[in-house]
């Protein structure tokens, strides 16, 4: 059975997080904790979709906890539907923007 690793990502999503890469790869399923962050950028953003893509690949599972509206609006305006899934957005209305 796998282990669910809690993450809290920084305030500032800039970059790829070495610590949540190492994570996935050790064969955990991982929860980002979105409480704190209130800004993505574009590559940021490029690296929750490559993390979840392989995620995907090596059947882990990935969630989106506590998005801000502001993070979650970034999600919905980039429309990529792993980001958007793992926020819970797919699924449900996801944080009101």
């Amino acid at each position: 059975m796998k282990t669910q690793a809690v993450f809290k990502v920084p305030e500032q999503l800039t970059r790829s997080i070495d610590e949540v890469d190492h994570m996935l790869a050790s064969g955990n399923d991982l929860n980002l904790d979105f409480t704190d962050c209130t800004f993505i950028t574009v590559e940021g953003l490029e690296w929750l979709e490559e993390l979840l893509l392989h995620a995907a690949s090596s059947a882990s599972k990935v969630e989106l906890t506590n998005v801000t509206p502001s993070v979650y609006k970034v999600f919905k305006i980039a429309r990529i539907d792993n980001v958007l899934k793992a926020a819970g957005g797919l699924t449900s209305s996801g944080p009101v923007c």
